[in-house]
């Protein structure tokens, strides 16, 4: 081994002790895998990088592919398991498996024992999993249309920035008009399933809103509220997973929580809620919330709309919100001048592909909650590379 490599081998070794410790914040964690990607680009040559970069989507179809065979199931409860285990246990053919696998195991999705032997990683544990398994086959098969349609629609565009909810690039991608992709979700429950469960996994592992913003300190102090009044309502809310987390972070603070959403998503039979929460249906282009709750939580919600869109939806939810008590919670991306991580870069091109909207700025998020009758108290960046929490409440 040369002296290159051995010294390559060590500072290996030394950062997977740093990353098994557990040492690492969030924001250390981030800053370091930024710092290693940039270590990467330095090492690969131009050309390389780019012929990765073209040859990318056969790893998602691969992984799109094992997903649907449960292949990441068979390996993370047998593995070490080979090819021919596999064919028996799934019925697909063993050549076939091996192909799809050795991409995954060159992206270290999977880990290789021996030959065309395969044991789970971290990775391939994740991928077991409802909530991924809903990530990859949501992304893949509700949204690759909008994305590959994207150079054609800026061409028939003259390339201006995509605005129109209903005629984008993920109607072109699937030949369709003047439908937005909620309304044709409601008409195909399969890819409604996969995308009501894309929700409840969007954040990863990224740490949960409630784990790192000051809560109590920011939202609670000084409220009064009592257990028979609304503390929080998680207005467009699926499954009602953000209300879950914060019940479990503060089980014992008094006042009702209320989710709110649409019939269709409130009268999933999976939905398994605990008691506390009650649910009442809402329809946010005609309709407020819940009136004079203490806090009005929106995740995801506002990115998905033009800024015409989404002041028709605050003016419903302003009319709601008491002007001395009531507080709206924004948790989405602040996209910051310069620096942008590459996650909350590439949602925002996910955006474009799925509803001709995008993540907005800090300026920009500024522009929008002021012309809706809102003063921002605060907009806060999270530890790492997830999404940021704006608070507002009405102008005085």
């Amino acid at each position: 081994m040369s002296a290159a490599s051995e010294r390559a081998g060590a500072l290996i070794s030394e950062l997977r002790n740093i990353v098994s410790s557990g040492a690492l914040s969030e924001k250390e964690r981030v800053e370091l895998l930024q710092s290693v990607v940039k270590f990467t680009t330095l090492l690969e040559k131009p050309e390389d990088a780019i012929t990765k970069l073209l040859y990318t989507p056969s790893r998602f179809v691969a992984l799109r592919v094992c997903s649907e065979l449960k292949l990441f199931n068979q390996i993370v409860e047998h593995g070490p398991i080979t090819s021919k285990e596999l064919a028996h246990a799934t019925g697909v053919d063993q050549l076939l498996i091996e192909r799809l696998l050795r991409v995954l195991t060159a992206s270290d999705f999977v880990t290789e024992t021996a030959v065309a032997t395969y044991a789970p990683s971290g990775v391939t544990e994740a991928l077991a999993t409802r909530l991924m398994t809903g990530m990859v086959e949501a992304v893949y098969d509700v949204g690759l249309p909008g994305m590959t349609a994207i150079p054609e629609y800026l061409r028939n565009t003259s390339y201006k920035n995509p605005h129109d909810a209903a005629n984008g690039p993920w109607q072109l991608g699937r030949g369709i008009k003047d439908q937005q992709i909620f309304s044709w979700l409601q008409q195909h429950p399969r890819e409604l399933g996969l995308m009501q469960t894309y929700f409840e996994a969007d954040r990863g592992s990224r740490p949960n809103w409630v784990d790192w913003f000051p809560v109590e300190e920011k939202l609670i102090q000084n409220s009064g509220l009592d257990k028979d009044q609304v503390l929080l309502v998680d207005v467009a809310g699926g499954r009602g997973h953000e209300l879950s987390a914060f019940l479990d972070k503060f089980p014992n603070l008094p006042g009702r929580l209320i989710l709110q959403d649409q019939p269709h998503v409130l009268d999933d039979p999976t939905l398994g809620l605990d008691p506390r929460i009650e649910k009442k249906t809402i329809d946010f282009w005609v309709e407020g919330p819940v009136q004079g709750a203490r806090i009005y939580y929106m995740k995801f919600i506002l990115h998905d709309w033009s800024d015409e869109q989404c002041l028709q939806i605050l003016s419903h939810l302003t009319a709601a919100m008491d002007k001395s008590t009531s507080l709206l919670v924004v948790e989405d991306f602040i996209i910051p001048d310069t620096g942008c991580h590459l996650l909350p870069a590439m949602w925002d091109i996910e955006m474009m592909a799925f509803l001709s909207a995008m993540e907005r700025t800090r300026s920009q998020w500024q522009k929008l909650l002021s012309a809706a009758g809102l003063d921002v108290l605060g907009m806060y960046d999270p530890p790492g590379d997830g999404t940021g929490i704006i608070v507002s409440r009405l102008s005085s």
